[in-house]
């Protein structure tokens, strides 16, 4: 039926049928779609040339439409059987806690607590309990607040600290029943819809595919990956970046100021060891790689190892997280984090050199580019210290994004149909390719995919600057767990380290391979 949209007025619309109106709202999208790219084409379309030429990020997102399209229409295999035994599982635990819960609730009111409300929490917390209403400031207006932050300040308070332990657990059972329960394919696959253009960084985002069902699955927790498995007569493989983002700092700090020795604890090996050998000297070293993590897994402070705290302290460091910050999240004395700065701005000096110069790039240009081209405008307050961590974090974020999407990409273009994409996220990349049992053609699979990640480099004076992948190799979407601390039988058929020279024996179980 061809309908004239110019003649048509509200209550026209109104009479008309449920897949008329649909059809009339998808021809709408398309032509404002083409009249933007034709505005689009006519922007970029040098003077006396008929054909745009088109800046390389956006050719890249388009050429990336392509793969993500393939992934989203694959989906990825779902084991039925852990994942209803995940729902099982943790519904078990959730009866268990919320038990407990309500417990010590009745003891301190005389009735029952619900973790999910704000408002019994708040009757319960700030007047049961009677302790100071935590507040925070949200786009300027200051609100009691009882989410997870709110809930570990509350933790200072001793008598609390059970309950919010309690509370934190349920709400954490709560989000993962949530995922399992998700709506899957009839085909008994989960999918997703890719964002290419989602972000600021040219990182991708996910949501629930086309359907409703599915879920963002860049989200999923190492818990829930068990589910999702390789295809009947194929075995997955994940590749990750290793250390991107800090290498991406130590490049950007190299080429603006010819100081290379951040990048060159990336590339020695263990950054995070060589970080706690260099802050503090005390601990010791060895020419032994694995004594010297010895050394630097020994305990600090409450719990952290000093190459904990060199990992969670130097990324907050690099992205301008103050002080007060950093204590608050790792739950350290200001003073504790005011010493590792100081001492990490001793050993990387180029550093706090890097956020000067983005600094005084936002007040110049208000606008920065990364090594792979990408601009981004900055259209909040310049001298905002938001803005200023935002851009900080961009040309990291943003490289480790378009890096790995150009392996990604590869992947597609050079590999398939002989491997098939299943899922992006964030810094990592998992295929499937055919389980043939022989170790040299897996070892061929994994090599092209490790060339197509890892071989993108650039060069400034002489240094040739690649950011290395990591392959695992599996049936399931999770990390085998030899000493069971997260699956108690260890999750025999997860992923694990590809090596070259020590070929993966093992083979899906026969019982596996009849279910799927």
């Amino acid at each position: 039926m061809l309908i004239q949209t110019d003649s048509l007025d509200a209550a026209k619309l109104k009479s008309l049928d449920e897949p008329t109106t649909h059809q009339l709202y998808c021809g709408l999208d398309c032509c404002l779609t083409l009249e933007v790219f034709e505005e689009l084409s006519a922007l970029c379309t040098p003077a006396g040339q008929s054909e745009p030429e088109w800046p390389i990020c956006y050719s890249f997102e388009r050429a990336l439409q392509a793969p993500a399209l393939d992934m989203m229409l694959r989906g990825f295999k779902i084991d039925q059987y852990a994942r209803y035994e995940g729902i099982e599982k943790t519904k078990a635990e959730s009866q268990v806690i919320r038990a407990q819960l309500d417990e010590l609730a009745e003891a301190l009111w005389g009735k029952g607590l619900n973790p999910g409300s704000h408002k019994q929490l708040k009757e319960f917390f700030y007047g049961a309990m009677k302790l100071p209403p935590v507040v925070t400031s949200i786009h300027g207006e200051k609100k009691t607040s009882l989410n997870r932050e709110s809930l570990e300040k509350l933790e200072q308070y001793f008598h609390a600290r059970p309950i919010v332990a309690l509370i934190i657990e349920a709400r954490d059972l709560a989000k993962r029943l949530s995922v399992l329960e998700t709506e899957i394919s009839p085909d008994g696959r989960m999918r997703t819809s890719y964002n290419i253009g989602g972000t600021n960084t040219g990182r991708w985002s996910s949501s629930s595919d086309v359907t409703g069902a599915g879920t963002n699955l860049q989200n999923i927790t190492p818990e829930l990956r068990r589910m999702f498995v390789a295809d009947r007569g194929w075995k997955l493989c994940g590749i990750d970046l290793e250390q991107a983002e800090s290498r991406e700092v130590g490049w950007l700090c190299g080429i603006l100021f010819g100081d290379w020795c951040y990048l060159d604890a990336c590339e020695g090996g263990d950054l995070h060891t060589t970080t706690a050998k260099l802050i503090w000297p005390d601990l010791g070293r060895t020419e032994d790689v694995k004594k010297d993590r010895e050394l630097a897994e020994r305990a600090f402070y409450r719990g952290f190892s000093y190459r904990d705290m060199s990992k969670r302290g130097g990324h907050a460091t690099n992205y301008l997280s103050t002080p007060w910050t950093m204590a608050r999240h790792l739950k350290i004395p200001i003073k504790l984090a005011e010493d590792f700065q100081e001492n990490y701005f001793e050993a990387f000096p180029a550093i706090p050199r890097w956020h000067q110069w983005v600094a005084e790039r936002l007040q110049l240009d208000g606008f920065l580019v990364t090594p792979f081209g990408r601009r981004r405008q900055f259209f909040g307050r310049r001298d905002d210290d938001t803005t200023l961590r935002k851009a900080i974090a961009f040309g990291p974020q943003s490289a480790t994004g378009d890096r790995l999407n150009l392996g990604l990409w590869r992947i597609w273009n050079y590999l398939g149909p002989e491997v098939q994409l299943l899922a992006q996220v964030h810094d990592a990349v998992y295929f499937q390719y055919p389980d043939t049992g022989n170790s040299e053609m897996e070892a061929q699979y994994v090599r092209k995919a490790l060339g197509c990640v890892s071989n993108i480099y650039f060069e400034h004076e002489k240094r040739v600057f690649r950011v290395p992948g990591e392959a695992k190799i599996g049936f399931n979407w999770a990390s085998a767990d030899p000493k069971c601390k997260l699956f108690s039988d260890g999750n025999p058929e997860g992923l694990q380290k590809w090596s070259a020279t020590a070929p993966d024996t093992r083979r899906r179980r026969p019982d596996m391979e009849r279910t799927l």
